[in-house]
């Protein structure tokens, strides 16, 4: 226990090493994932089939039930001379246990025959390098080199290895270039094997080897490679339509074209095949390609009716291996979110929790597909529908799907660690999860909203439906965090009733756990007219936050309820004032915090404001180039909307109605001194109580005449 902890924690820390910065800047982009659901990067040829098979005989073969990795290290890995040097009396110490069967057992039959497969396997491997020249130029020499090892497995007469011992002269022949040798050795010794013997398999690709190095029989080395499921090796000039003729049921067909390029192109000639093996009693994984049909009109016909008839065909048929039938069943999902189909979307998000357990080693590829299907097809749909409530949840789901577990296991850590590391942790944490929570795709998508319509969502969020139930478990549904958007959003439309409503339901302890708070975003006078506002970095178009009036350190906390109550204020004096000057300076306070809202006090609006280039811009390849544009043109645009030309255009028209219906020098005066012109009021009002304080109070007045 004490082990797993320190381990625990040791992990911990060095993930907290690594987090980015917590500030307010951003957001940071959600970056969506493209897993394949088809295409096969890293396809299984026809000899990795036989050595996983080989394996599993050779454990069946040895009595103990030896580990298969160690089968494999002694089998494929060792060279001839590591292998002598393991086996023997004088043999070197391992702790791989075939050899210490071998040793212990002196099991001669298995050392002699393993012992013959390496040096042919060797000598056929130094005639394979390009530095290779055999002594006669016509390779007649080549069958001495093999010879030993020939005779020596012909001479077999046990019967534990017969098929070994048979399968070891067909290579030697095969290398020695014998093929017509080769062949009638294979037809003498292989016919009375069971179709099922993995050595009559391997040896019939030799023997399809020789046939076509032969001449004039590729057609017939050719049905020998589509029997024992080599589609790799045909040279047809449509190697799957000549799989289908002659071995229509191997599982290498579907696994050969998920190997191609899975383009438009290529795929489009598999179609007529895959149609008409659906339509032929003798084929047994239907759903191979019913699926293959789904993905192609989904992906490249844009056929939705087809894409969804295929797709429930693919899932009630019989598939040659469980992956490609769980990654039906994930493309499933996509294509039910066409037409927002919710009848298995609980059950689905549910299976696809186990396939991202800790435990399955695919599990960060299942995260990504959960977080694809989620981020690319069901959301936007569910959004231009105006299901918030569903889109968002989902979106959240998303968000936290593995950080969810991986802080549970970190405050686990921190709750065994001493005092000073757990408190170091468990700060580190919420800082990180400050940045998850406030710079996430589900987060700019409630910002996207008004603050009545999230205030309405909110409320839809909390259901009890068994969905949002399942959804709520990885979303943050705590009042605190949903009340201090609502209360932001209404700063940002200028409805601060509403603002003061909610922001007034949000505890200190709360707003102090906040970045924006914690790190004196919020420490600025949003009224006071900043001179300078914004620098502009020399080497970008970014804009980068001004730090004038930000004092780190102190939490500010009800800072954004205190702006709203002024705020209103404003607003009612603006109205209700009884001269033009309390109107007037009212109109002058209310524009200022306006703009500085945006701008200087942009925290008072907004979570973030820095250096990320647009709200959201995911990095996908999907077929699509303009992917943000046609899926997520939903999502607030701070940059156009609230701009920095944009504010200050609008700021500039009020200050000139302003000092326009402001009716005393006195209040003009006072107004031009508060914009910083100090030169104006000197000018223009020398005798009011606002020149005079500049004149006794700066020693340098006069420089700005």
């Amino acid at each position: 226990m004490k082990y797993g902890t320190f381990y625990l924690l040791t992990i911990s820390l060095m993930i907290f090493v690594s987090l980015p910065p917590a500030f307010a800047c951003g957001p940071y982009n959600p970056i969506i994932p493209t897993p394949d659901y088809f295409y096969l990067k890293n396809p299984k040829r026809i000899s990795d089939y036989d050595r996983e098979e080989n394996l599993k005989l050779w454990q069946a073969l040895i009595p103990g039930n030896i580990p298969l990795p160690d089968i494999e290290q002694v089998i494929y890995k060792d060279s001839r001379e590591t292998f002598c040097e393991y086996v023997g009396e004088d043999s070197m110490p391992s702790s791989n246990l075939m050899y210490t069967y071998i040793n212990n057992t002196n099991d001669i039959e298995v050392y002699e025959f393993i012992a013959i497969a390496k040096d042919i396997e060797e000598k056929w491997h130094k005639q394979q390098s390009p530095w290779y020249y055999p002594r006669d130029m016509d390779h007649s020499s080549d069958l001495e080199d093999f010879q030993y090892d020939i005779n020596k497995s012909k001479n077999y007469r046990g019967g534990r290895l017969k098929d070994r011992y048979a399968f070891q002269v067909v290579r030697a022949l095969f290398a020695s270039h014998r093929y017509e040798d080769c062949v009638k050795y294979y037809d003498s010794v292989f016919p009375s094997l069971p179709d099922s013997n993995l050595m009559k398999r391997m040896a019939q690709r030799y023997v399809a080897g020789c046939w076509r190095r032969l001449g004039n029989c590729s057609d017939k080395a050719d049905s020998i490679f589509a029997t024992v499921g080599d589609i790799w090796s045909i040279g047809a000039e449509n190697p799957v339509e000549y799989m289908m003729k002659h071995n229509p049921n191997a599982p290498q067909i579907i696994e050969f074209i998920r190997s191609q390029n899975a383009n438009k192109e290529n795929l489009e000639k598999i179609i007529p095949i895959a149609k008409d093996a659906l339509k032929k009693q003798n084929i047994e994984n239907k759903g191979d390609w019913s699926y293959l049909l789904a993905y192609y009109y989904n992906e490249y016909a844009q056929d939705d009716a087809c894409a969804k008839r295929y797709i429930k065909q693919a899932i009630k048929n019989k598939f040659s291996t469980e992956e490609l039938h769980d990654l039906a069943r994930a493309y499933k999902m996509k294509i039910d979110s066409h037409a927002c189909n919710f009848s298995n979307l609980l059950s689905d998000l549910k299976w696809l929790e186990k396939k991202c357990d800790v435990l399955n080693p695919d599990a960060i590829e299942w995260i990504r597909r959960v977080r694809n299907i989620l981020y690319v097809d069901w959301i936007p749909r569910l959004w231009e529908k105006k299901d918030y409530a569903t889109a968002i949840l989902l979106a959240s789901y998303a968000d936290n799907l593995e950080a969810a577990r991986q802080w549970q296991e970190v405050r686990e850590a921190a709750q065994t660690a001493s005092h000073s590391i757990s408190t170091d942790i468990m700060r580190r944490s919420e800082e990180y999860t400050n940045t998850v929570d406030y710079g996430s795709l589900s987060f700019q998508m409630m910002g996207s909203l008004t603050s009545s319509q999230l205030a309405r969502t909110y409320k839809q969020m909390m259901d009890t439906k068994p969905l949002y139930r399942f959804l709520r478990k990885n979303c943050r549904t705590d009042s605190d965090y949903y009340n201090e958007l609502i209360g932001t959003l209404a700063l940002r439309e200028e409805k601060y009733s509403r603002a003061i409503e909610y922001l007034s339901k949000v505890s200190k302890k709360y707003q102090r756990t906040m970045n924006i708070y914690k790190k004196g975003y919020l420490g600025r006078n949003p009224f006071y007219a900043y001179p300078s506002r914004w620098n502009v970095n020399n080497y970008s178009d970014c804009e980068y936050e001004s730090t004038v009036g930000k004092h780190s350190g102190k939490s500010f906390t009800g800072a954004k309820l205190d702006f709203a109550k002024k705020m209103r204020k404003y607003q009612q004096q603006m109205k209700n004032g009884k001269t033009g000057d309390e109107r007037g300076w009212a109109r002058l306070m209310y524009a200022t915090g306006r703009r500085n809202s945006f701008e200087e006090c942009w925290a008072l609006t907004q979570y973030w404001r820095g250096f990320c280039d647009g709200i959201f811009g995911p990095t996908l390849y999907y077929g699509e180039t303009h992917f943000e544009e046609n899926n997520y043109n939903f999502l607030y645009d701070y940059e156009h909307k609230t701009g920095h030309a944009q504010t200050e255009a609008l700021y500039q028209q009020e200050v000139t109605k302003v000092l326009a219906m402001i009716q005393s020098n006195e209040m003009r005066a006072k107004a031009e001194y508060f914009l910083g012109n100090v030169k104006s009021v000197l000018k223009k009002y020398p005798y009011t109580t606002t020149a005079n304080l500049i004149k006794t109070s700066c020693d340098n007045w006069k420089s700005w005449l």
